[in-house]
């Protein structure tokens, strides 16, 4: 069962890329397999550079949605 110290919560709203992507480098690099990443953003180039890395990583995409106008938000499983 996952536990909230599971989750590592990543709000890179309102900084354009390739920030948000090499933040999620840094989170990835330090976190525990089975651990989830929830990360946050707005840079509309992040909703194909996060995926692609996430592939090229291994990491598994749990779930990826649309957050209105308040830009994307994708969970992530490393």
């Amino acid at each position: 069962m996952m536990t909230n110290q599971d989750i590592i919560t990543l709000d890179s709203k309102g900084k354009d890329c390739p920030q948000p992507l090499i933040e999620l480098k840094e989170v990835v690099a330090t976190a525990e397999s089975g651990q989830i990443i929830e990360h946050e953003f707005t840079c509309p180039e992040a909703t194909t550079t996060i995926p692609n890395y996430a592939a090229e990583e291994g990491l598994e995409v749990v779930k990826f949605e649309k957050l209105g106008t308040e830009g994307w938000k994708m969970v992530l499983k490393k």
